[in-house]
């Protein structure tokens, strides 16, 4: 008895957790706007996943201590639009081993990089990071290390400075396309299916 109302309710359960995530409506993304962006390589957000792009020097209008060590240790990949634009979803795209460490910024309107994700350990070729709430901007970057001790192969550096302490060119990471997406409103008829 007890296991036939056990079953019954567990039936229950599952029929009604299932009318309740097919209700919600999938979001719709926009086209690409990284596309619209400016920066120093337009290759790594041209749309065509066969170019690469390599992050650069960060360039800091500050020229105290601490811009110097954080240029010192990153380099960046900057996307700079002229009014400011929605972002809510970020994909990007690099050959394994490129990107395993990197941080997901965009600059408020105060002028200062705010952190929206640190990425570690990331081996995927396509990272992709939804926000929960958009934002609004005029400049995005992907601020890289310089080197980083990879957790694949024996641990090994990725690449080391050079005794003159000048980067080389191993220190400049590549990337294939940077992505930018915001949520598009549901369509009228997506709302009535929905409800």
């Amino acid at each position: 008895m007890r296991l036939g109302l056990f079953a019954i309710l567990l039936c229950a359960v599952i029929g009604m957790s299932g009318c309740i995530l097919s209700s919600t409506p999938s979001l719709n993304w926009s086209k690409n706007i990284a596309i619209l962006a400016t920066s120093q390589d337009s290759k790594f957000h041209d749309d065509n996943i066969h170019t690469q792009g390599e992050t650069g020097p960060i360039l800091s209008a500050e020229k105290d201590e601490a811009a110097q060590a954080e240029a010192d240790k990153f380099t960046e990949a900057v996307l700079e639009w002229g009014k400011p634009q929605t972002l809510q979803q970020i994909v990007v795209k690099a050959q394994e081993g490129q990107l395993e460490f990197f941080a997901i910024q965009y600059m408020d309107e105060g002028g200062k990089w705010v952190t929206v994700k640190e990425v570690r350990d990331n081996i995927r070729e396509v990272y992709r990071y939804t926000l929960k709430e958009p934002i609004m901007t005029t400049k995005f970057r992907l601020k890289v290390p310089r080197q980083w001790e990879s957790r694949r192969v024996g641990g090994q550096k990725r690449s080391r400075r050079s005794e003159s302490g000048a980067p080389s060119a191993s220190e400049y990471k590549k990337i294939q396309e940077i992505e930018i997406y915001y949520a598009l409103p549901p369509e009228p008829g997506e709302t009535a299916a929905a409800e």
